[in-house]
């Protein structure tokens, strides 16, 4: 990985979202068409990932995350003991993940993981979030799929009973992680 990068939020005047290419289109077209507006109505917040000595416009990776909820009957029967009266939990959602196809292979991904990770726990300091969600995208390819629920799983998360491709990580799990 470039040593002197920084994650800063998605600003569509200094970032080149253009030159963006991860080789997976929905990712391609998420960052493109679709981030911009989603970040002007509030539902989400974009970090990307720079080396601002190098190219400051140059997007390495970025990631999506907001506000969510998940159904206590969706996780297994251990979580459900905490959901609130209408039967959620409230969360943090990495809506997507994506590196540049030029920078991949170097931690990249695992960095922005990680970054979303360290806001989604300093968030429920202040507001009550159980745990963190995510969707393996599926684009077709089962190796692909497999090759992120294995990358996602190392770093904690676990599927869904009723969505193999949802997986969660629980926020007492990051907390532990932040104490070590």
């Amino acid at each position: 990985m470039p040593s002197s990068v920084v994650i800063e939020p998605l600003d569509k005047a200094k970032h080149d979202r253009a030159a963006f290419s991860s080789g997976v289109p929905q990712v391609d077209r998420y960052l493109k068409e679709t981030a911009s507006r989603l970040m002007k109505g509030g539902t989400v917040k974009v970090f990307v990932m720079v080396e601002p000595q190098r190219r400051p416009d140059e997007i390495l990776g970025f990631y999506s995350i907001n506000a969510h909820s998940v159904q206590g009957g969706d996780l297994p029967k251990r979580y459900q003991r905490v959901a609130l009266a209408d039967g959620s939990l409230p969360a943090a959602f990495i809506g997507m993940i994506g590196v540049a196809e030029a920078a991949q292979g170097q931690g990249i991904g695992s960095r922005l993981l990680i970054d979303a990770l360290n806001g989604a726990y300093l968030a429920s300091q202040r507001v009550g979030t159980a745990m963190v969600l995510l969707d393996i995208l599926d684009c077709g390819d089962p190796e692909a799929i497999t090759r992120r629920q294995r990358l996602y799983a190392g770093f904690g998360f676990q599927s869904l009973p009723s969505n193999p491709l949802r997986m969660f990580l629980p926020i007492g799990t990051i907390a532990e992680l932040q104490r070590q």
